[in-house]
């Protein structure tokens, strides 16, 4: 799995997924929203994630909750591709829209 992030400098971080049996390993989105993080950079735009199968998805609870708590008066206006292949867009508000730090 794979993951892109655009961030609100217009530059794209990518990160893949670190799957460990002792669940020390990474999910896609966290790995490339770190990757930002580590070239100075927390705002952002827009996800996409590449699911082992092929097709793009949503992010998983936890990294939905660290986009809410890097960017919590913003984090609803993220964009993520939920679905390429019918050109599915939704913004993190419409997936997490009550989240708690909100």
């Amino acid at each position: 799995m794979s993951a892109a992030i655009l961030s609100a400098s217009g530059r794209i971080y990518t990160g893949v997924c670190v799957d460990t049996c002792s669940t020390l390993g990474i999910c896609v989105e966290r790995n490339a929203i770190f990757n930002m993080l580590t070239n100075g950079e927390q705002d952002i735009r827009k996800v996409l994630a590449v699911m082992s199968n092929g097709k793009t998805g949503a992010p998983c609870g936890a990294c939905r909750e660290l986009m809410v708590q890097l960017m919590p008066t913003t984090y609803k206006d993220i964009e993520i591709m939920l679905d390429y292949e019918q050109d599915k867009v939704v913004t993190l508000g419409e997936l997490t829209p009550e989240w708690w730090i909100g």
